[in-house]
């Protein structure tokens, strides 16, 4: 099997995506039926690879993406986490340099303060047509084709289906989102209104952040020289997601 590590992030994340592969290497045929027998499992990883592993057969590739879940109840997982992404919208384009002119001599409560108040402004100004924008090229577009493979640990028990089969990409495709703000001030849920009027939830939730926290932006981080603005869009409720796709007869387990 040939894997590659190269940039792999969290620690229990990559054991998890090795001991998915070790899995595939054994019991892939009996997901992918198309392949035949003469495939290869690549463990891919690092930031620039939206897989984290490719399966390789003469019928062509199938990229995985793996997600690595104490609990289904529990936690969330990324779609988007991109500082691109934020400066291709337009409502959010000014926010990288109102954070220059924050004074990061104050206090960390008062720079944290100032900064959520000009991720929240900005956030205000996010339109039906950006989020479209956003989820089509940053969700979607980066999605189509993939297999996803949420490890749940506490049942011991992988779940296996296709992007292109989820809800959600329907919606996106077909309906309007638009924002639910809650408390927070710089995260509110996204949901979506078909042709009638009807409000559809798919539990995902926008967020605009430092990638690396206020005190990296301050200079007071030893693991961290800087911190920039990211859009992030991340699942909740991923147990909801496996039983919305067990109910349409679309997940594997493994």
């Amino acid at each position: 099997m040939g894997f590659r590590t190269d940039g792999s992030s969290h620690e229990n994340g990559i054991k998890n995506e090795v001991r998915v592969a070790n899995k595939l290497e054994q019991i892939a045929t009996n997901l992918f039926p198309n392949i035949g027998h003469g495939y290869q499992v690549i463990l891919k990883g690092g930031t620039q690879n939206k897989a984290d592993v490719v399966i390789v057969s003469n019928s062509g590739e199938i990229p995985i993406s793996i997600k690595n879940k104490k609990s289904l109840k529990a936690g969330s997982y990324d779609y988007v986490n991109s500082s691109a992404a934020l400066k291709n919208c337009v409502p959010l384009q000014s926010i990288p340099s109102k954070i220059k002119l924050v004074d990061i001599t104050q206090s960390v409560p008062t720079v944290r303060k100032e900064v959520s108040n000009i991720l929240n402004n900005a956030m205000k100004g996010i339109t039906s047509s950006s989020l479209t924008t956003i989820l089509n090229e940053h969700v979607n577009a980066k999605n189509r084709g993939m297999v996803v493979i949420i490890s749940d640990r506490q049942n011991k028990t992988d779940y296996k289906f296709n992007f292109d089969d989820m809800p959600l990409k329907y919606s996106i495709e077909n309906h309007t989102p638009k924002l639910k703000w809650g408390r927070g001030k710089t995260s509110a849920k996204i949901v979506f209104e078909d042709n009638c009027g009807n409000i559809l939830d798919h539990n995902i939730r926008i967020r605009v952040v430092l990638n690396n926290g206020i005190k990296a932006l301050m200079g007071l981080s030893k693991s961290n020289k800087s911190s920039n603005p990211v859009i992030k869009i991340q699942q909740d409720r991923v147990n909801k997601v496996i039983d919305n796709l067990v109910a349409i007869n679309k997940v594997q387990t493994f």
